[in-house]
């Protein structure tokens, strides 16, 4: 499990145990929940303001400068994020849901946004296993935004997932590397200008 999430179950459970000690010395139940939610809202919001922030846009910067590289491990940490979609990538992955015979509902949309479908544990719907390995069913096809992985969007800005396993010093693409093998230079122009 990620050391994110880790961090954060910590945190709500020593905000529930902070909460039962409280009732249990006599501060009343309306305070000990009050604490509970403090505890637990403060908790999300330093772990996100740590990994999904700072930590995020520090590992963009280094490996833009090249203090840091990319080599893809294969782990599938980026079938679990939400995939969101391009117009054309969603038609591209309808087309080949279609020409392959799956039935099930591939991609979600709300007004002119789209994303694929997760399973429940929150994993892309066209993750699969080969030998235990992590393995994605439409590789070939797949969305700019799993080909961008490391690299997150974030509104107007990208980030980098610096819990990644891929992420290295020393071995793997650079930041140039990673845009041209992936052909994703001209969608991370259009968010964050030169490259």
């Amino acid at each position: 499990m990620r050391r994110d999430r880790v961090l954060l179950r910590a945190g709500y459970a020593g905000s529930v145990v902070l909460a039962a000690s409280l009732y249990l010395i006599g501060f009343g139940a309306a305070r000990s929940i009050i604490a509970l939610l403090v505890v637990a809202i403060l908790t999300r919001i330093t772990i996100y303001g740590y990994y999904e922030r700072l930590l995020a846009f520090r590992a963009l910067d280094d490996f833009r400068v090249g203090k840091l590289r990319h080599e893809c491990i294969a782990c599938g940490a980026s079938c679990h994020l939400r995939v969101n979609l391009a117009r054309d990538d969603a038609e591209r992955i309808l087309d080949y849901a279609k020409a392959h015979g799956i039935k099930e509902t591939v991609i979600e949309k709300s007004g002119n946004k789209y994303w694929l479908v997760r399973k429940q544990g929150g994993a892309c719907v066209f993750l699969t296993y080969a030998d235990d390995k992590p393995r994605c069913s439409i590789y070939q096809i797949r969305p700019t935004a799993c080909r961008l992985y490391p690299l997150i969007p974030s509104g107007k800005r990208l980030k980098v997932d610096p819990l990644c396993p891929g992420l290295s010093k020393n071995e793997g693409h650079t930041f140039k590397e990673h845009l041209t093998t992936q052909d994703i230079g001209s969608h991370v122009r259009k968010v964050i200008g030169k490259v």
